[in-house]
C-alpha cells in the first residue's frame, strides 16, 4: 500500500508525517525512537500531529483505516 505516497497533503510537514506513518503502518507504527530521531517529538506528540493534518490530506478510507490501526489517536502507543 502507498499511503501517504502522492501528494497526499500541501503542507510539506504534513506530507512527511503521512509519508512516514504509511510507511510503518503495516509494521504497526514506527518506533518512538524512530519518531524522535525523524521528528524531533514524542510518540504521542506524533501521533496527535498526524490526527490534526489527516482531515486536510487527500488520503483514502483504506489508507486513514491503516494509520488508524497504527496509530490509534485514543490511546498513547507503547512503542519504544
Amino acid at each position: 500500500m502507498d499511503v501517504g505516497r502522492n501528494g497526499k497533503h500541501p503542507d510539506n510537514e504534513a506530507q512527511r508525517l503521512i509519508e512516514f506513518a504509511g510507511r510503518w503502518a503495516p509494521y504497526g507504527g514506527a518506533t518512538g525512537e524512530e519518531i524522535l530521531v525523524n521528528f524531533g517529538m514524542t510518540s504521542l506528540r506524533f501521533v496527535e500531529r498526524l490526527w490534526q493534518v489527516i482531515p486536510e490530506s487527500t488520503c483514502d478510507q483504506e489508507e486513514i483505516r491503516s494509520l488508524a490501526s497504527a496509530y490509534p489517536l485514543d490511546r498513547p502507543t507503547n512503542r519504544s
